[in-house]
């Protein structure tokens, strides 16, 4: 973009007193349908936007206004939100946030004012319709048909990824636990993996703070794809200068992206133009966009490669001005034996479960716009914005370790406003201080310790300059997008702090954005790894004192469902049977679990468990038991359920007869496929019991089992998983 767009992009409002007679109405037509899609040799279902995916890139120049027919063929609700772009918020298109969505078989019609430049992009928000294949690029030319600098040529690249398997059940995948994905990715850590890279302490560091695998991403993707295809090429002459306006559409990818042919100049993030600066690697995260410049070597073909930042894969275009052909390095492999955590398991759970509260404080109205209400920060010098560095204030003394160089984080150090961005004039302050949390064994993504369905709105007022402090309690990257509007990330440049929509927050760092709420009703602010948003990590920011329309209300209902899922695993032996089924959504959890032997004798138990978090349940229920005599012993159960150190899992109990049982388990990774387990209980009634063996995971649904019991003998057998999509 050519001009501040902070104020908010006061400069942009002036369109609105144009004449609309003089704004060209551009027009499009967009039909979201069913395809075929075949990117591993395997032909499957998927959506696709006028019969491809991506969808139509669509233009526009900065004045124009935008008519969008969105045909949904579907017999399924379906949406399109215009990523980034400044718009009434009536036409966002988020389900029963901005408007009730696009039902089966109808036709929406969007239309809205265009009041910026740059480059952008568009996804459903309904359902995970966007990992299926519901999204597109956006390019807006500046008003005067100039974008800064000029290039030769002008491409735009849509980075995303791409899974052969229903969404919906990779969703149902990872709220079961099956550790099926880590395990294909080569991601899973494991004791022997831990000899092998001399990371022992620390892999034995992290089974005493009881904290999860590290991860990077959470699905293992079957491809990643630059424009819908795994590979491709684009015709150049060598000294072109060429302008590739990158967009992240991937549902749960962070990419590095590199050129063979030399560095990238990155001359706009967002949409909006930043001073330039030279990069070999660049780190896109979910939803960005970047402009880069490159410039063509003389005599060759030069790969530009986009590379999962998990270490799983990678997409490949060649910028091809003759031959031979030249590569882009590898990206080193990540170290996820690296412990992330600083400190034992009772600061990992303080951090991490329990000091979730975040806080809302509204300061009076400040002449620069630039103080944090009741903290005093110093303008705009916070720690850790994005860096993967961490603020240590208030953390416990946890921080992630050094970054690698080879694996750089966000540029958003370098990132630099061509013109100033602080808010101009007096405003109160509002600052909302929001902790990122989440459960990887459940599958809980939270703000606050809370999910969407929990805790739905950020009140703010119009007039203020609101100011979000993220802290990422996760070892996960997320994402956070804020629809309708643009926000500086506080990076240290001062009165030239960048402008984005979407912000990478690093593990265990703390980041700081800022706005000028100058819009009105509600806006949606998420996660953009569409599982973790789903999981619950979003928020409605929502003005005071504006309502959304009497359909849009009377949908909303739909957004605060917090929907069950069911799986469970049943393990058949030579001498027994055990197994496990569960009904659960957020916090409520129902199950039922047996062991029994094939000659009468059982144990079983079924009942309601309350989640409260990762550390700690509470469950209530009857347990009936049948020793061998032939007499069912049957009585109610009340206790709780704790996460100790060393990851080991103790359940007890006292039974309505006066009984008490403790139970403890640990299993412990072994090998990519292999672990081991162990479980002790004692019973006032049936006694002390004990359990040990072995398990291979085959795959997602089957593994070998060989273990012995102390009732019931030793044997072998088979352990069966399933689970299902959102009931």
């Amino acid at each position: 973009m050519q001009r501040t767009m902070f104020g908010f992009f006061g400069a942009f409002l002036v369109l609105a007193g144009v004449g609309t007679a003089r704004a060209k109405v551009v027009e499009y037509e967009l039909t979201i349908g069913i395809g075929q899609m075949d990117v591993t040799g395997s032909v499957v279902e998927a959506l696709t936007v006028n019969g491809g995916i991506p969808g139509p890139t669509l233009e526009f120049t900065e004045g124009d206004t935008a008519r969008i027919l969105v045909h949904n063929t579907l017999d399924v609700q379906s949406s399109v939100h215009w990523h980034g772009l400044l718009l009434p918020a009536a036409m966002d298109g988020v389900p029963y946030v901005t408007f009730p969505g696009i039902p089966p078989r109808s036709t929406f019609t969007y239309e809205f004012p265009i009041r910026q430049a740059g480059t952008y992009w568009y996804h459903s928000h309904s359902g995970l319709q966007e990992q299926r294949g519901v999204y597109g690029a956006i390019v807006i030319r500046p008003r005067d048909g100039v974008p800064s600098p000029p290039t030769d040529a002008d491409h735009v690249l849509v980075l995303s990824d791409w899974t052969d398997s229903k969404p919906e059940r990779v969703l149902g995948l990872l709220k079961s636990g099956n550790e099926y994905f880590s395990i294909r990715r080569g991601t899973n850590q494991h004791l022997w993996g831990a000899v092998q890279r001399g990371r022992l302490m620390s892999f034995l560091q992290r089974e005493w703070q009881s904290m999860p695998d590290n991860e990077i991403s959470d699905v293992a993707y079957d491809r990643f794809l630059i424009n819908g295809r795994p590979d491709g090429s684009i015709a150049a002459e060598p000294g072109q200068r060429i302008r590739l306006r990158l967009v992240n559409a991937g549902a749960s990818t962070y990419f590095y992206v590199q050129f063979a042919g030399g560095p990238m100049t990155v001359v706009a993030a967002d949409g909006v133009d930043v001073e330039p600066f030279a990069i070999d690697r660049l780190l896109i995260s979910i939803a960005e966009t970047y402009d880069v410049v490159v410039e063509v070597p003389q005599n060759g073909a030069f790969e530009f490669r986009a590379s999962a930042m998990d270490g799983s894969g990678m997409a490949s275009l060649t910028i091809d001005a003759g031959a031979p052909r030249f590569v882009a390095p590898d990206v080193p492999k990540p170290d996820y034996y690296r412990n992330a955590m600083q400190g034992g398991y009772l600061r990992a759970m303080w951090r991490t479960a329990w000091a979730v509260r975040g806080r809302t404080t509204v300061g009076e109205p400040r002449a620069d716009g630039g103080g944090a209400a009741g903290r005093g920060i110093a303008g705009d010098a916070m720690p850790g914005a994005g860096s993967g560095k961490g603020a240590m204030a208030g953390m416990g003394g946890m921080a992630m370790p050094p970054p690698d160089p080879e694996r750089p984080g966000t540029p958003y150090a370098e990132l630099e406003s061509t013109e100033p961005t602080t808010v101009q004039g007096e405003h109160p302050t509002r600052e909302v201080v929001l902790h990122l949390t989440g459960d990887m064994d459940r599958y809980v993504w939270s703000l606050n310790g809370e999910t969407l369905y929990e805790n739905h709105l950020i009140p703010i007022r119009k007039g203020e300059v609101v100011r979000f402090v993220m802290d990422n309690r996760t070892m996960m990257h997320h994402p956070m997008h804020l629809h309708g509007h643009y926000f500086r990330v506080l990076n240290g440049r001062g009165e030239r702090s960048p402008l984005k929509h979407t912000v990478d927050l690093a593990p265990m760092a703390t980041t700081v954005i800022e706005f000028e709420a100058d819009q009105e009703k509600d806006w949606f602010f998420h996660c953009h790894v569409l599982y973790h948003m789903h999981a619950g990590m979003a928020r409605v920011v929502h003005y005071e004192g504006t309502e959304v329309d009497a359909a849009t209300a009377a949908a909303r209902p739909a957004l605060w469902k917090d929907p069950f899922y069911v799986f469970g695993e049943a393990t058949l032996l030579s001498q027994m049977s055990e197994g496990s089924v569960q009904v659960a959504n957020t916090r409520n959890i129902v199950s039922a679990e047996w062991e029994a032997d094939w000659e009468g004798e059982y144990d079983v138990f079924g009942g309601y468990n309350r989640y409260v978090n990762r550390y700690v349940s509470l469950l209530a229920g009857v347990s009936a038991y049948d020793e061998g005599g032939g007499e069912d012993d049957v009585r109610g159960v009340f206790g709780l359920s704790l996460l100790l150190p060393l990851a080991v899992r103790t359940t007890v109990w006292g039974g309505t007869d006066g009984s008490f049982r403790w139970a403890a388990g640990k299993e412990l990774q072994l090998t990519r496929r292999l672990s081991g387990f162990a479980e002790g209980e004692y019973d006032t009634e049936t006694g002390w019991e004990w359990v040990s063996g072995a398990e291979f995971i085959v795959n997602e649904y089957v593994s070998v089992v060989g273990q012995y019991h102390s009732d019931y003998g030793g044997g072998g057998g088979v352990r069966l998983r399933l689970w299902s999509s959102s009931l």
